[in-house]
């Protein structure tokens, strides 16, 4: 995933260990706000960046940041607990995102179109 994003023109951040050959950045230490690590890493703006994430504490950390969030099932949590978190997105697993990324908020760089969050609805996820 990480250089289907980087080949769409993202700035991808890792806040988890990625693959070796993975086009991004990693956090070594998101500490307690791992969006927000992400995106000091690279003078990040919350309106530019999306956050996948993979469970409900992770979309409301992007929420509580200001970033856009796209969610895959993952850490025991529901589709519906996730979109009740924040996320714009609930995707079955990070190979069903894949399949559906060119029409995800992940399609290209500041091209949310109609589906941008606004801001009391904005989430977010790990990089991915």
């Amino acid at each position: 995933m990480p250089r289907e994003c980087a080949a769409r023109g993202w700035t991808v951040v890792l806040t988890a260990p990625g693959p070796a050959e993975a086009p991004a950045l990693v956090v070594t230490d998101p500490g307690h706000d791992p969006v927000r690590a992400a995106l000091d890493l690279v003078d990040g703006e919350p309106a530019h960046a999306v956050f996948v994430a993979g469970s409900a504490s992770e979309v409301r950390a992007a929420c509580r940041a200001g970033v856009a969030c796209v969610a895959v099932l993952g850490a025991g949590a529901t589709a519906p607990e996730l979109r009740a978190a924040g996320a714009v997105e609930v995707h079955r697993d990070a190979a069903a995102l894949l399949r559906a990324l060119d029409d995800s908020l992940l399609a290209r760089p500041r091209a949310f179109g109609d589906r941008r969050p606004t801001a009391s609805t904005a989430s977010a996820g790990r990089s991915g």
